[in-house]
């Protein structure tokens, strides 16, 4: 069987067949640099999504920024016409931010779907190129998985967890440093927590990688099986191999079931623990910004806009950590793809031998003399 040069080789089963157990990522990096250089195709529109990406996050840390002057200067003095006009700055700063987020959104659909077209093209030719011994070891419906659920994964990846994820890095850097300019002290707090939700995302979000892993090289096996079996009805039915074809369907369902079980419940306990993780941090810097205040240290609208970003800050993290899954379930996929992409293609030994049938003891439709492959006294070469 053709494998990659770098990939151990596989475990076999029954048949000679591959057996589609748990393997660990091996090399995680390189399958984000394979899938870059895909992405890297459309620089001008990565370039306009970049644009777009820094007018969304600005324009909504600098519109959280406002509550300071409107608090201070318009609420407490009691100026409402001034206050009018401040909420129509705000609301234009927030518009652009949404005009903007949509904007992206809409050339990272573009970006996406001609990326897995190409990368399904791709796969396809290099199909073309492998010998009929990588077929015979590898399930057809294992390999069709590629094709459908793990480029799916990558395009889920692509089309919507790159930009949230480039968004949110940037919408937490801005808002930490607005943090830091209102009160440095309120920001030792925030970071305490933020290195507890990093501690979260490290430990669930390595358990969820693993697991996603194991999710992704079962549902292959159960994919490749189905196919198979109903491929091989009449062979089943004529032997009598149903019950075993289900007891071993069983198995591989079971296993899938686990797997895909234990992949979600880390991947769905992210949130909840960094929501939790949050809503202390706001709790606490609540009273003792209060405290400030109270004591003259701190006025209430940096207070309040200070708030406003200690909830803010929390999100990109939290939503971050939300895409993990579909980030480890992607990277999971590309590898596979990538995978058979590396393999070995057929080799050319340059030469056919072509001989003329004159007899044949098996009854046939060909006519005398037709050229067929074998061995004879008259050969072409090429």
């Amino acid at each position: 069987m053709a494998e990659p040069r770098t990939a151990p080789r596989p475990q076999r089963g029954p048949g000679g067949r591959q057996a589609h157990g748990y393997q660990r990522p091996q090399d995680l990096a390189g399958t984000v640099r394979k899938l870059l250089r895909y992405v890297s195709h459309y620089k001008l529109l990565l370039l306009l999504v970049m644009l777009c990406l820094l007018i969304s996050s600005l324009g909504s840390v600098a519109a959280n920024y406002l509550v300071k002057p409107l608090i201070n200067d318009y609420i407490l003095p009691g100026d409402f016409a001034g206050l009018f006009k401040m909420l129509v700055i705000m609301g234009g700063l927030f518009g652009m931010s949404a005009l903007s987020s949509f904007a992206y959104a809409r050339v990272m659909v573009r970006i996406s779907q001609r990326t897995v077209a190409a990368l399904r093209q791709d796969l396809f030719d290099k199909l073309q190129t492998l010998p009929l011994r990588y077929f015979d070891t590898h399930q057809s419906g294992d390999l069709m998985s590629r094709f459908t659920n793990d480029i799916d994964t990558v395009s889920e990846l692509i089309n919507s967890s790159l930009a949230s994820i480039l968004t949110n890095v940037l919408t937490f850097v801005a808002t930490f440093i607005m943090m830091l300019i209102l009160n440095w002290q309120l920001t030792l707090i925030t970071v305490f927590f933020l290195m507890m939700m990093g501690v979260v995302v490290m430990v669930i979000g390595g358990r969820s990688r693993t697991n996603f892993q194991t999710q992704q090289s079962a549902l292959g096996a159960v994919n490749g099986y189905i196919e198979e079996m109903i491929e091989g009805q009449k062979v089943i039915k004529v032997f009598h191999h149903e019950e075993k074809a289900i007891a071993r369907f069983s198995e591989l369902n079971v296993a899938y079931r686990d797997a895909a079980t234990r992949a979600q419940s880390y991947a769905g306990s992210m949130m909840p623990a960094m929501g939790n993780l949050s809503r202390i941090n706001y709790a606490v810097t609540c009273c003792v910004g209060g405290l400030l205040a109270i004591g003259g240290i701190f006025d209430v609208g940096s207070l309040g806009a200070y708030l406003v970003y200690v909830r803010q800050v929390s999100q990109p993290v939290a939503q971050i950590s939300q895409q993990v899954n579909v980030i480890l379930a992607a990277m999971a996929g590309a590898e596979r793809i990538f995978a058979v992409m590396e393999s070995e293609p057929e080799t050319d030994e340059g030469k056919t031998v072509l001989v003329c049938v004159e007899k044949t003891a098996i009854s046939s439709p060909r006519r005398r003399g037709a050229p067929a492959i074998g061995r004879g006294s008259t050969r072409t070469e090429r």
